[in-house]
């Protein structure tokens, strides 16, 4: 959807507890479209922004501004549907 999306939304994966060549290993593997970025969040510093304690965790912000969030994975409509709405 990263890639459906892309100049619409920024789809941003953030690992926290890892090295950046496991990081870069792992999101290679699995962010194969190149439209997701991803970031090693080494200082903790984007979880602590966003408040979020343990993962999986989703967060959806506009402008840097939190406009919804998840707890483990939702299903793609969901997802879309919260697109569809930051978007409207």
């Amino acid at each position: 959807m990263a890639a459906e999306y892309a100049g619409q939304v920024d789809v941003i994966a953030v690992a926290w507890a890892s090295t950046y060549d496991k990081t870069a290993s792992a999101a290679r593997g699995f962010l194969s479209s190149g439209a997701t970025r991803w970031l090693l969040d080494e200082d903790n510093s984007i979880f602590a922004a966003f408040e979020v304690t343990y993962q999986p965790v989703g967060v959806f912000a506009v402008s840097g501004v939190e406009v919804n969030r998840w707890f483990g994975s939702i299903p793609e409509q969901e997802f879309r549907q919260a697109i569809t709405d930051a978007l409207a």
